[in-house]
């Protein structure tokens, strides 16, 4: 088996996110459109950028922003 491209981790055949990493990943998909609702439009690298400054974003959650915000 391989392991998460993020951390050591399992991941299943053909994932390239582990379990708790690719959860952070569908949360911030659901938490955009939220944001982008409640403020008419914002574009999804500020958003991954506001979260990375707020204290209380999860680690593996800004792990999954640092490895988009490198793509």
């Amino acid at each position: 088996m391989k392991s998460c491209k993020l951390c050591d981790n399992m991941i299943e055949n053909g994932e390239k996110l582990c379990k708790s990493h690719k959860s952070a990943a569908k949360n911030l998909d659901s938490g955009y459109e939220i944001w982008r609702n409640r403020l008419d439009f914002i574009e999804r690298e500020e958003y991954l950028k506001t979260l990375l400054e707020i204290s209380t974003t999860g680690t593996l959650v800004k792990q999954v922003i640092m490895d988009e915000l490198r793509e």
